[in-house]
């Protein structure tokens, strides 16, 4: 998994965009206003679901999503509705596998052919036995959301794999604040549950896995996997690219933005030096799923970490190179991309 993902890594694929269009209908929300600004189009997506997409667009929809149903139980009500078969061939190859071992272990090597900005690993200790999620900070505070979906889709999953799952035997740690909404898992965890973790961890019994799966097919699984095999290879050639199609504007755009990062009116300076207008940038950068904004923010975020990790500077030196008008609003961007203080950050590397 990438350890700082590029601006073109696959923050997830189409498919997981069609499910949460079907999921939100009934809510009175159309296709039409979740992909707003996005790029994306719905007829696009339900006829290629398995078409890579960029974490800027990700993020847009996710505000978008959110801004349009605050429901905090939202997320958890979505990981729910989610079946194995959502997850493409990954999900028939572990829906097929002999036993939840296999399943996981399965899960360890192909996962990146859902995303290559969320990493899913699978570790055996023992008598333990661990998944752990992580996004080395890419989401921001939208991270939260992609835990909430992920714990309730494992909770549910898991209770149609193995049946009533015993929780008592269950340890959660979750790197995210409490929320009122967590109240349900409170209820389902009782004291293994743990907020403001260094990392998202389930931790169950290795007993557990040598269950023997209800709808194991070793033919199914071993063509699933193959399949899966196939689309890793996918994956990973797009991450292998430097720069999405359009290589050469895309990169002239990212090279002149890092250049005029700090700059109050970086996009029209930019779309000058491009002899375009700033309309004409943005429906340029539409096209493939990206915006200024989003891309601003990312590159802002990259050049924070290596500038923190370097300690060579002031936070106020920082933040002013960045293009932030005073350190606070610096501090508030960079919790909202990692969930911590640039201080705690610092603390964290010393």
């Amino acid at each position: 998994m990438l350890a700082t993902p590029p601006h073109n890594a696959i923050a997830v694929v189409g498919q997981y965009l069609v499910f949460l269009i079907d999921f939100m209908a009934p809510r009175g929300l159309s296709a039409e206003v979740l992909l707003a600004h996005t790029g994306l189009n719905e007829a696009s997506l339900r006829e290629h679901p398995d078409q890579p997409i960029a974490l800027s667009t990700l993020l847009e929809l996710m505000r978008n999503l959110h801004t349009l149903d605050p429901s905090p139980t939202l997320s958890l009500e979505f990981g729910l509705s989610m079946q194995l078969s959502n997850h493409g061939f990954l999900g028939y190859a572990l829906q097929a596998s002999p036993t939840l071992g296999d399943a996981l272990r399965l899960a360890h090597d192909f996962a990146e052919v859902r995303s290559q900005i969320i990493s899913f690993s699978f570790h055996e200790s023992g008598s333990s036995a661990s998944i752990r999620i992580d996004d080395n900070g890419a989401m921001g505070d939208c991270y939260r959301y992609i835990v909430e979906v992920m714990m309730a889709c494992f909770f549910s999953i898991g209770t149609k794999l193995l049946g009533r799952l015993q929780l008592n035997q269950v340890q959660l740690n979750l790197a995210i604040e409490e929320q009122s909404q967590h109240r349900i898992l409170k209820q389902m965890f009782a004291a293994n549950l743990h907020f403001q973790c260094s990392t998202t961890e389930v931790t169950f019994p290795s007993s557990w896995l040598s269950a023997r799966l209800p709808q194991s097919d070793p033919q199914l699984a071993a063509l699933a996997a193959s399949r899966c095999r196939d689309e890793l290879q996918q994956a990973q050639r797009y991450a292998d690219q430097s720069t999405l199609p359009q290589t050469d504007f895309i990169a002239k755009v990212l090279n002149l933005l890092e250049r005029e990062m700090a700059s109050s009116n970086a996009q029209e300076v930019i779309a000058a030096a491009l002899h375009i207008t700033p309309r004409t940038l943005h429906r340029r950068l539409a096209q493939h799923g990206l915006q200024f904004k989003a891309l601003l923010d990312e590159l802002r975020h990259k050049a924070a970490l290596e500038q923190l990790r370097l300690q060579r500077d002031s936070l106020a030196n920082i933040a002013l190179a960045l293009g932030y008008s005073d350190q606070a609003n610096f501090v508030r961007a960079f919790k909202r991309w990692t969930g911590q203080t640039p201080s705690q950050f610092l603390r964290g590397i010393s």
